[in-house]
């Protein structure tokens, strides 16, 4: 469950920098937005499944 939740936060920081550099934005933008949006999404899927289990 932590590589889980540490794997999302770092796509989402490596996606967001990299669409940051792409757009050529002096603030991490995308980098905080999709961080936030990957670690909600691993946690829902994390509620998931342990409601399941």
């Amino acid at each position: 469950m932590a590589f889980q939740l540490f794997g999302a936060c770092m796509a989402g920081v490596f996606i967001g920098r990299w669409l940051d550099a792409q757009m050529h934005l002096e603030n991490p933008t995308w980098a905080v937005f999709l961080t936030i949006f990957f670690m909600l999404g691993a946690l829902y899927a994390l509620y998931r499944q342990l409601l399941r289990d």
